[in-house]
């Protein structure tokens, strides 16, 4: 049990907030699959109620929100002081692609290959762990 709890804790959690169910349910299994603790939320607002997000190594974002957008999520947690490693998730937009660059962030157009998911997602974790 005490092996169980030590890997348990050497895990990352990536949290994936998107209101799309069939995008969300989709990277749950490939964070899954790629060894990551996936921590699926419908909303930014659910994720910040969830207190998770000082568990998470690794947020992954849609910037196409109703309510808060994964630039505007990431923003608070800043303006917080909980930052958390991010990457967004965009339709390519001009305008979505111009702030996400101008606040120095990774993203994704959508749709994506797995593999290029999973090298966001572990270049944040990475950047996270050698800052620390």
């Amino acid at each position: 049990m005490a092996n169980l709890m030590r890997v348990a804790h050497t895990l990352d959690v990536v949290s994936i907030v998107t209101a799309d169910r069939s995008a969300r349910e989709a990277l749950t299994d490939v964070v899954f699959s790629a060894g990551y603790v996936p921590e699926p939320f419908e909303s930014a607002d659910e994720f910040l109620k969830s207190g998770r997000r000082s568990i998470t190594s690794c947020l992954i974002a849609d910037m196409q929100s109703s309510v808060m957008s994964g630039l505007e999520l990431f923003h608070h947690l800043v303006a917080s002081g909980s930052a958390i490693p991010t990457v967004l998730l965009t339709d390519h937009s001009e305008d979505d692609v111009r702030r996400v660059l101008q606040a120095g962030l990774q993203f994704l157009s959508k749709p994506f290959e797995r593999s290029e998911l999973l090298t966001c997602v572990r270049s944040q974790i990475m950047n996270r762990n050698y800052s620390l």
